[in-house]
């Protein structure tokens, strides 16, 4: 524990040098003659505690104080003035000013020593308390960075082309997302148990001074103690810090949840087995099976009229198709009913037939899409709802099924008279040409 003397008697720094070293053997003397250099000391011996004079040449002890106050990286340093005076108007100054403590000249050893205890004490929380932050401050940028190399992977491989199945990725990304969010939760829920640790401690010290004031300690040094603690409690506020611990603890505990379940999302995509089985299907009849399950979304605010041509069988992945058709129509029918807007919506679904390969077209009246996105729609992540409402995997995971699994085609865009279009193309293969 690192204690700075100030004083402008070196007779007097030689006797506090002195009472302080038999006093304790861990600490750490510095003096300091000169209050001008008291804040260069500080900072370049990361000193814990400051012994400070009131009555200084060139620069008095409360304009110290100020100073330092001034620098906040020193406001964890705690300040005991030392003074002869008994100006109550001084203490206050200097309390106001940023002072934790003070000491009447001539100096009690066992007085002195209590003060510094206590000072330590403070110390020792605040510093427990900054780490603590500073560790869930550091984890959070780990996680953003992590977020970040994750998203800009994943654009880079669309771009050039190499985007491995969405499965893969999906099972990658859940599996490195994994790695920091178990030492995370680990962290919070060990700092969690600290803070109640924390919380014992400070019930246990109010009750006992509760207690020792109602012994009779009223002499002048006993309501000094009082005084003091109450003073630091007040200048740290400490109450507001300790109700919201409980908060902090549950909201990073609520955000590991989430991310929890973001990443049981994206080990669902990663299912391997039947769900990557083909076979010879009706695309009619998959766009049938979507509509059933969308109908109780759409059926109070929007219509949604088919055009059904007769259209030959595909070798395909029912399930994956069926999740790109369901994907569109999902969000055509979540931006219909954004507007808030009194006449009912229409989407309308089409397929049919050209030359080797079978097509579906989605046509809705919504808002359409913005064209400064239009070419980002497809990219992970990338997503256009509110925080919490969307992960932006959507079309990204469309886009994987139809181009990479299927050889197609899926583009998007928008209609001179209002809302949005999709356009799926998939090709026919030779036997599936020649049965037709």
């Amino acid at each position: 524990m690192k204690i700075l003397v100030v004083d402008d008697e070196r007779l007097n720094l030689k006797v506090a040098e002195a009472y302080l070293k038999n006093m304790s053997e861990i600490y750490e003397v510095i003096l300091c003659q000169n209050p001008l250099e008291v804040e260069k000391l500080i900072v370049e011996n990361d000193v814990d505690i400051v012994l400070l004079d009131i009555i200084m040449p060139n620069m008095d002890g409360t304009e110290v104080i100020k100073q330092l106050r001034k620098n906040q990286k020193l406001n964890d340093v705690q300040i005991i003035i030392l003074t002869a005076l008994a100006d109550a108007e001084t203490f206050k100054a200097c309390f106001d000013m940023g002072a934790d403590d003070y000491l009447k000249k001539p100096i009690d050893v066992i007085e002195l020593q209590a003060r510094l205890k206590a000072a330590i004490k403070t110390r020792n929380n605040a510093q427990i308390l900054k780490e603590m932050y500073q560790q869930l401050r550091d984890q959070n940028l780990e996680l953003m960075e992590l977020n970040k190399v994750i998203k800009e992977a994943q654009f880079h491989m669309i771009q050039k082309e190499k985007l491995a199945s969405i499965g893969e990725l999906a099972a990658g990304v859940a599996h490195e997302i994994n790695n920091p969010l178990g030492y995370v939760g680990s962290n919070i829920a060990t700092m969690d148990n600290f803070a109640r640790k924390i919380k014992q401690v400070v019930e246990v010290y109010r009750k006992s001074l509760a207690g020792l004031e109602q012994l009779d300690l009223y002499h002048k040094e006993g309501q000094a103690y009082f005084t003091s603690v109450r003073e630091a409690e007040r200048k740290y506020k400490l109450n507001f810090v300790m109700d919201e611990l409980d908060s902090i603890m549950k909201d990073s505990g609520e955000g590991i949840e989430r991310i929890s379940k973001i990443v049981q999302t994206l080990k669902n995509f990663a299912r391997t087995g039947t769900e990557n089985e083909t076979a010879y299907n009706s695309l009619n009849s998959i766009v049938e099976e979507v509509l059933l399950i969308v109908k109780n979304e759409a059926k109070y605010t929007i219509d949604i009229e088919t055009y059904l041509e007769e259209i030959p069988v595909l070798e395909c992945n029912r399930g994956q198709l069926g999740q790109v058709i369901l994907n569109i129509l999902v969000n055509a029918i979540q931006a219909i009913k954004a507007q808030d807007r009194s006449e009912r919506g229409l989407i309308t679904i089409i397929t049919g037939s050209a030359e080797d390969a079978v097509f579906l077209k989605v046509v809705d009246d919504g808002p359409g899409i913005p064209e400064g996105v239009l070419g980002k729609i497809f990219d992970p992540f990338f997503t256009t709802k509110d925080v919490g409402l969307g992960t932006g995997l959507g079309l990204s995971i469309s886009h994987d099924i139809i181009v990479n699994k299927h050889n197609g085609t899926i583009t998007a865009g928008n209609n001179s008279a209002g809302g949005a279009w999709f356009y799926i193309s998939i090709p026919l293969k030779k036997e599936e040409l020649d049965g037709q």
